[in-house]
């Protein structure tokens, strides 16, 4: 399972790099298109960078959870024992799982929705956009699995 998790990770890591470069691309044609004659105004190159955008967010949400690349707020008190701060971390985790769970839900139903859309300008469906909630959202209980099953093991042997 860690190779099915490592390797997709880097997949994403992968993806988001493409998208990087490929959100040049319409972005680099608005710019000479409203500063420039030598490229017309094309009106798809606004929803490309879009659809670009909106998937390098999400991918990149899932990214973030694997590398523990969010920031967190620390609320409590810091725990004394080594044993108390892994359990902190667990609760963290679950905490969060529970979240991606809910996320996963509400974005599945926002995506299976959004097949009966299209986009105004080229009319594709709007699920190839939409799918990218649950996409990320997927990502996230994958690397929080890893991570809770981790921070587990590693509690119990804090404890022994």
């Amino acid at each position: 399972m860690r190779t099915f998790i490592s390797v997709y990770y880097k997949l994403l890591c992968l993806l988001v790099t493409a998208l990087i470069g490929l959100i040049l691309v319409p972005v680099t044609l608005q710019v000479f298109a409203r500063y420039t004659d030598l490229v017309p105004t094309w009106m798809w190159t606004e929803e490309a960078a879009r659809f670009c955008l909106i998937w390098m967010i999400m991918i990149g949400a899932a990214i973030a959870v694997r590398t523990h690349g969010h920031f967190d707020i620390d609320v409590l008190p810091e725990p004394k024992t080594e044993s108390g701060k892994i359990a902190m971390r667990l609760l963290v985790e679950v905490i969060t799982a529970i979240f991606g769970v809910v996320f996963l839900y509400v974005a599945s139903d926002f995506a299976w929705e959004g097949r009966r859309e299209i986009s105004e300008i080229t009319e594709m469906s709007m699920v190839l956009m939409y799918v990218a909630f649950p996409v990320s959202a997927f990502g996230w209980l994958l690397f929080l699995g890893e991570q809770i099953f981790d921070s587990l093991r590693e509690l119990e042997r804090s404890r022994q």
